[in-house]
């Protein structure tokens, strides 16, 4: 249970920027019942979770997920496929194989901060690693590729004033 709790505290810290989601979560295999005006739609509980911990509210769900458009620049049926039905991301489904990807990108931030980080006692890390810390913004993170540093000129050597002495 407590490691369960701590996975958890570590994806959504993970996942502490919050950007902009404009579709909700509709993972179950029925819709949600139609909310009346002026009144949110309730959102379902979400489905097929193999990470996240089986207790995650759909709620919870969409506030992570907002997080991963954000850290990748991404809209939703980047890992969701579409509904050929209805042309919208299919949550449950697990038909694109970007969303096993993101899966295991989950539980490699996830052991990055709950196995390696803590190890770090001085100082410790005052910010979690995030999708974002490698992706900032972008679907594929880009290879770092360390600035050119300007390397001293070498002093010229002293040239003894007197040719040695040959034997």
């Amino acid at each position: 249970m407590v490691r369960r709790s701590l996975s958890l505290l570590a994806i959504t810290s993970l996942l502490a920027t919050a950007t902009a989601f404009s579709q909700t979560n509709s993972q179950t295999s029925g819709s949600a019942p139609a909310a009346a005006p002026g009144q949110r739609r309730q959102i379902p509980a979400p489905t097929n979770l193999k990470v996240l911990p089986k207790d995650t509210t759909g709620p919870q769900v969409i506030s992570i997920m907002r997080n991963f458009t954000g850290d990748l620049g991404v809209e939703c049926t980047f890992c969701h496929a579409k509904d050929s039905a209805t042309g919208r991301p299919n949550f449950a489904s697990d038909a694109n194989p970007m969303k096993d990807r993101a899966r295991v990108m989950m539980k490699m931030t996830s052991t990055i901060n709950t196995e390696y980080l803590t190890q770090l006692t001085d100082p410790k890390p005052d910010t979690p690693v995030t999708c974002g810390t490698c992706h900032r913004g972008t679907s594929e993170p880009s290879v770092f590729v360390p600035p050119a540093r300007e390397r001293p000129a070498a002093a010229p050597s002293a040239a003894p004033a007197t040719p040695p002495a040959s034997n």
